[in-house]
Parts: C-alpha cells; sequence; structure tokens
C-alpha cells in the first residue's frame, strides 16, 4: 500500500536538491568618460564574465569624438584593474596598436585568482585629447555570466529529476515484490548521485559567493557514489539469499511438509547457505 509518509519524506530530501539555485546575475553596465564635443571615445572588448586563473587579453579601439575616426598612432592607453575588495591589481600600458586598431593588455590568469566582480578602467590620452572609460566583469569558474536561459534550464533540469525521483519513491513503497524494490531502490540511488553531481557543479562554476555549498554537494555526490558499491554487494546477497530461501520453501512443501516447517527448513538452509555452510 502506498505509504504517503514515506512519500512525503523522499519529496523533502530531494527538493533540497533546488531550493539553492542561482539566480541570474547582472553585471554593472559599463561607463564613458569624455568630455564636450572634443576627446576620445574609448572601445574595450568586454566580456560579462572571465574564466578564473585563465589569462585574458581586453583589446581597446580608440576613436575621435568630433569625426569618429580612429587613433591609431599619437596615444598611450592605460588600464588598472580593481577587485571586488578595490584592490588595485595592476596597471598596464600600450602605445602601440596590433591588428591595426588594437591597443591590447594580456592580463594574467594570477590576476583572477578570487571570485568575484571585478573593475578595470581605461584611459588613452594625447597630447591634447583624452578619454576614458570603465567596465565590471564577473569571475568564475565557468567563465560564463548566469543569465536567466541558464537559470531556467537547470531550474527545468532538476524539476525534471525531482518528478523522477517522486515517481520512484511511489513505486517503490507500493510494489510488494524484493525484485522491485531493489530496481527502484537503484533508480533512485543513481537520481541522488545524478542530482548531487549537478548541484556540485553548479554552485562550483556560477557561484562566487557562499562557495561552502559547492563543497558539500561534492561531498554528498562521492559519498552517495562510493556508497555503491558496498549497497551493490548487500544487494546481491540478500537477492541470493532470497531465491534461495524459495527454493528450499518450494522443496520442502514439495516434499509434503506443512507451511510452519517448510518456513523453519528454509530459513535454516539459506542462513547456512547465506554463512558459507552447506
Amino acid at each position: 500500500m502506498f505509504n504517503k509518509k514515506k512519500a512525503t519524506i523522499g519529496f523533502v530530501f530531494f527538493f533540497l536538491f533546488i531550493i539553492i539555485i542561482g539566480f541570474a546575475s547582472a553585471v554593472k553596465p559599463s561607463t564613458t568618460v569624455v568630455v564636450g564635443n572634443s576627446g576620445l571615445i574609448i572601445e574595450p572588448t568586454e566580456k560579462s564574465a572571465i574564466r578564473a586563473n585563465i589569462d585574458h587579453e581586453f583589446e581597446v579601439h580608440v576613436f575621435n569624438v568630433s569625426n569618429g575616426m580612429p587613433i591609431t598612432s599619437g596615444i598611450t592607453c592605460y588600464m588598472h584593474l580593481y577587485s571586488d575588495a578595490g584592490n588595485h591589481l595592476l596597471e598596464m600600458e600600450d602605445s602601440t596598436p596590433s591588428h591595426i586598431f588594437d591597443y591590447a593588455f594580456n592580463v594574467g590568469g594570477g590576476n583572477f585568482t578570487d571570485l568575484g566582480e571585478y573593475q578595470a578602467k581605461f584611459q588613452c590620452n594625447s597630447s591634447t585629447l583624452g578619454g576614458g572609460r570603465e567596465i565590471f566583469f564577473i569571475v568564475n569558474n565557468f567563465g560564463e555570466e548566469l543569465d536567466t536561459a541558464h537559470s531556467f534550464k537547470f531550474n527545468s533540469a532538476m524539476f525534471f529529476m525531482l518528478i523522477l525521483f517522486l515517481m520512484v519513491i511511489v513505486g517503490m513503497v507500493s510494489t510488494e515484490h524484493y525484485i522491485g524494490k531493489f530496481a527502484f531502490y537503484w533508480v533512485a540511488h543513481i537520481l541522488f548521485i545524478a542530482g548531487t553531481f549537478c548541484m556540485w557543479q553548479f554552485n562550483f562554476g556560477y557561484t562566487t559567493t557562499f562557495l561552502g555549498m559547492a563543497s558539500i554537494w561534492k561531498i554528498m555526490f562521492y559519498v552517495s557514489t562510493i556508497a555503491m558499491f558496498p549497497m551493490l554487494l548487500a544487494s546481491m546477497a540478500w537477492i541470493f539469499y532470497i531465491h534461495t530461501y524459495n527454493q528450499h520453501f518450494e522443496n520442502a512443501m514439495r516434499k509434503g511438509g506443512n507451511p510452519e516447517d517448510a518456513f523453519r527448513m528454509a530459513d535454516r538452509k539459506s542462513k547456512g547457505w547465506y554463512n558459507g555452510k552447506k
């Protein structure tokens, strides 16, 4: 018979998979500094997220405000990088463009060791003109910003796994056959492993705060994965025990024994087999 209490416990337990879901984040908009109708427009390459510990090159195109013409000589461009704590990480300069227009700043991955939001300021000056631009970006382990599309896909996948898990729980508590219960249990175990792995990767890749959650899901994933092996051995032993018990019981009944004697004999022989005795 369907056990509502067990099903409810299973629902609450698996629901823990989806209670800590990242929401779409928004990087601060970039700002441009231009004085009057003359000066320089600074157009750096912008990326909303950068992968931690990976080198990244920022390129800057520079234009004259008055006529929109690109500036490829006679100026020096500077870049200053700041962490989310406001620490000044590095400063670079370039006065010789590459690829015709690019004033480039190759920032080593060692400057992106901490996860969180960063700020880069660009300033380009000639003897008479100048302009500036600041951009914001996040550093995480995926190098991708958690937008609405990514969040929706993850939530949808976890909700689908939740539905499967609930169906398995219902099947496990309602079926009477031991083989069916084992089958449902193993499906639930695999879903648990898949769920913890997804939560671990999601928190590890996108999260820039509360990083301990990624470690918790990682531990749960490894524990549930390692637990498969002793549970597999225990399941095999139990299945063989039940199978042997049924064989001895049927043999005793065919020989004309009453059910109580057949139960005792089958239990004694199957336990003897289980303990390695003949």
